[in-house]
């Protein structure tokens, strides 16, 4: 406990030294001590929660507009290089009558470009977009 002095101070103040301290330490706990203990921190109301949640559903809208447009920037060079190099073979053909590469090469970098593209889209579009079923564990 304080010393004398401390309480001579206190009282000379003309503050209550139970004002300072509160409950002697040894008392036993009040009836609604134990309701204090199992309830919830105080930040963490229904309304913090539902709060907490408009945040994070926000962030998750952001993250999903970031990506998406980074996907379609991926899938739109793709296509922009692919029209570049048809243009330049068509563009080479016409003026000397040489073929820069072969049709082979051409069909196998269409396809290329085509399966890129998609892919790119369906995993982008499944990760930022997940199927509500799959997330709760239901099955069709």
């Amino acid at each position: 406990m304080a010393s004398n002095k401390a309480r001579k101070l206190v009282a000379e103040a003309g503050i209550k030294w139970d004002e300072i301290l509160g409950d002697p330490v040894d008392a036993p706990p009040k009836s609604n001590d134990k309701a204090k203990e199992d309830a919830p921190p105080a930040g963490t109301s229904p309304d913090a929660i539902k709060h907490q949640t408009a945040e994070d559903m926000a962030a998750n809208r952001g993250l999903r507009e970031r990506y998406a447009d980074k996907a379609h920037k991926l899938a739109s060079g793709c296509i922009c290089m692919w029209a570049v190099f048809l243009a330049s073979q068509g563009v080479i053909k016409a003026v000397t009558g040489v073929e820069m590469w072969s049709e082979k090469v051409i069909i196998a970098v269409t396809a290329g470009v085509t399966v890129n593209v998609l892919a790119a889209f369906l995993g982008v579009i499944r990760g930022l977009f997940p199927n509500v079923e799959k997330r709760l564990g239901k099955k069709r």
